[in-house]
């Protein structure tokens, strides 16, 4: 074979993963944007993504060997083709005791979470480039992994500029969100909109899931600014408990998945 047509040939096949890489774009576009999950100011990838990602590259994603360390949760993410059982790509998900909103949920709730963590981000590790085709505004940080209130100095992924979280509401939001004394934040009222009246625990009650399934696409509206054109602080703190319920909804449906892998 001459230097020449071996040029040919890796010539050849960096175009194949070009147009791989944009067909799989094209192809899992509406799934990635319908669920990703708008966190602070950003949309961030979810699980359900990741995943569609990968099948439409022959592979699936999987979790393995949870264990419980000194200071929270670890698990091994996989990403294995489907023809052969290669793996393409691991990664460790974990969730630690540290964090606020996981703090007072029960251990199954945690596991499931962890390795949630863990399959979103050994598919990120795989399929970063996939996301970026789909839209250059979507963050590649999987959305299972940012803290309530977005990013402030923490920040997993180097080329992502840090998320300010709005006003700092962080703590204030975490406050509302775990601790009963302030009455209840998910008795938060809605008072606009078809389920105005309703407060956010009722709202999730409905049959059929369709309560939750309106709390998820009200999430994902983008906020309206006020008169210094930042959020107003109950759009964020309403955004933020909602999260939250659904990341416990989420929950509860993977521990009545026979395999107990979040899907």
């Amino acid at each position: 074979m001459s230097d020449n047509q071996l040029v040919i040939q890796n010539g050849n096949g960096v175009s194949t993963h070009i147009r791989q890489a944009t067909d799989v774009a094209g192809a899992c576009r509406a799934i990635v944007k319908e669920t990703c999950q708008r966190i602070g100011q950003k949309d961030y990838v979810r699980v359900e993504g990741w995943q569609a990602i990968a099948v439409a590259h022959g592979c699936v994603a999987s979790a393995r060997d949870v264990e419980r360390l000194e200071d929270g949760y670890r698990c091994i993410g996989e990403v294995k083709r489907m023809d052969n059982g290669q793996v393409i790509s691991q990664a460790e998900g974990f969730l630690g005791d540290d964090e606020a909103m996981w703090a007072s949920r029960p251990t199954y709730a945690k596991r499931a979470m962890v390795q949630t963590r863990a399959i979103s981000r050994a598919c990120r590790s795989a399929f970063a480039h996939i996301v970026v085709l789909i839209d250059s505004k979507l963050s590649t940080t999987p959305a299972e992994e940012i803290p309530i209130g977005g990013f402030e100095d923490l920040n997993t992924d180097k080329y992502e500029a840090p998320i300010k979280a709005p006003e700092k509401f962080a703590e204030k939001i975490v406050a509302q969100v775990t601790n009963e004394k302030l009455g209840g934040a998910r008795d938060m009222v809605i008072n606009f909109g078809k389920h105005k009246g309703s407060t956010l625990r009722e709202i999730a009650a409905f049959p059929s899931g369709k309560g939750l399934d309106y709390l998820d696409w009200l999430a994902k509206q983008e906020l309206k600014p006020g008169k210094d054109g930042k959020p107003f602080k109950n759009d964020i703190i309403r955004n933020e408990i909602i999260r939250e319920i659904l990341l416990e909804a989420d929950a509860v449906k993977n521990e009545n998945n026979d395999d107990q892998i979040p899907f």
